[in-house]
């Protein structure tokens, strides 16, 4: 009795993560879409796209480290968090020099942005391919 209720909870934890996972994903398609919003009057739903990445990568950062999955899923899932959270940090950055109209600081962090972006859907895919039910 007890092991099948230890497995339900394995069970709803991994369902649980890949929700979180696909969430994270599909914000941060919709925070791509804003991207073309940029200079028009609706920007600042490209801040809250990012401010939503930024909690919704904290979470998964703190879930990460207590989750029941294997080291390579944790690993995963740890990238998807931290990457997020600095896609947050270089986006604020990004708008800084942006506003302040000093390009070659902005294109370089716009670099950095498309790396972390690489970084992100790396553990994106990694983790929805490693999540699994344990037996």
């Amino acid at each position: 009795m007890a092991d099948e209720i230890h497995q339900q909870m394995r069970e709803d934890n991994s369902t649980r993560l890949r929700v979180v996972i696909s969430a994270l994903a599909m914000l941060y398609a919709m925070t791509f879409l804003g991207g073309f919003l940029q200079d028009t009057q609706y920007n600042f739903l490209n801040y809250i796209f990012f401010s939503f990445l930024f909690i919704g990568g904290g979470g998964l950062v703190s879930v990460s480290v207590k989750a029941t999955q294997t080291r390579a899923t944790k690993g995963f899932l740890f990238l998807t968090g931290i990457s997020t959270t600095l896609l947050f940090i270089f986006a604020i950055g990004y708008e800084w020099f942006r506003l302040k109209g000093q390009h070659e600081i902005e294109a370089s962090i716009e670099g950095l942005l498309y790396l972390l972006t690489l970084f992100f859907w790396v553990g994106v895919i990694g983790s929805l391919v490693l999540i699994r039910r344990r037996p």
